[in-house]
């Protein structure tokens, strides 16, 4: 796995994504710095209904990640692809599941102040982030909907937080792989997503991977087929994406 500090040379990178088919890269994007030409630039990006979408939210910075979060989509999807971003069709299947864009799936998390954006040329990626925060008692919510083996990793983890860490880990890796099947995370809860071993769905293998994202995060991804090599994990704020140049 690689982490860069930034994208400031974006459209090489995304050159280098085009060339390996089946290859996942993940941007990790901080949303939480405050930039008015970069929010006003970001605003020419979005459509008519994500407009809306940003209207109808009254919590001003649920407001501004819902924008940041899809400007930056938009702009890496135009990188890859060479369409224009403000022309990229923001279009869902089954579940939720973003539509490709051109040879390009893609799959959108954010959390708080903070985003996952996952891209390949594979069949299908899904990614997740989780801030560890008590969804409730960790080891009670395992038991009631994970696979006994998880259960007991999140029973047996030594102390509080930690038995938070590993549900939020796990629940990261269950949202990443229903995200790239299409499918619904409650068919998928009682499956055990631990390893590095092939997962199959309805049929289909996939790959689960860990992220290592800012400190209190949990973060996978998941894509349809084999391992495709280590996944390449960029780090950027909003504004290197989105700012004018």
């Amino acid at each position: 796995m690689r982490t860069d500090g930034g994208v400031a040379t974006m459209g090489a990178e995304a050159g280098a994504v085009r060339a390996d088919a089946g290859a996942v890269s993940v941007w990790e994007v901080d949303l939480a710095p405050d930039d008015p030409r970069a929010e006003a630039a970001a605003l020419r990006l979005l459509d008519d209904a994500e407009h809306a979408r940003v209207a109808r939210l009254t919590d001003p910075r649920k407001r501004a990640a819902l924008l940041r979060s899809h400007a930056a989509v938009r702009v890496l999807l135009a990188a890859r692809t060479g369409l224009p971003a403000e022309r990229i069709a923001w279009s869902a299947a089954a579940n939720g599941k973003p539509a490709p864009v051109a040879d390009c799936a893609w799959s959108l998390s954010r959390s708080g102040q903070r985003a996952l954006i996952a891209l390949t040329r594979g069949p299908a990626v899904g990614v997740d982030l989780q801030a560890e925060h008590p969804h409730g008692e960790p080891a009670a919510l395992a038991l009631r909907f994970f696979a006994p083996a998880e259960v007991a990793e999140v029973a047996t983890a030594p102390g509080a937080h930690a038995r938070v860490r590993r549900l939020c880990r796990l629940l990261a890796r269950k949202e990443a792989w229903a995200k790239a099947a299409g499918g619904r995370l409650l068919h998928v809860l009682p499956h055990d997503s631990r390893g590095p071993a092939p997962k199959w769905w309805d049929g289909a293998e996939y790959f689960i991977a860990d992220l290592k994202p800012a400190p209190g995060f949990a973060a996978a991804v998941a894509a349809a087929g084999r391992p495709p090599g280590p996944v390449d994990h960029h780090l950027c704020d909003w504004r290197d994406l989105c700012a004018p140049n």
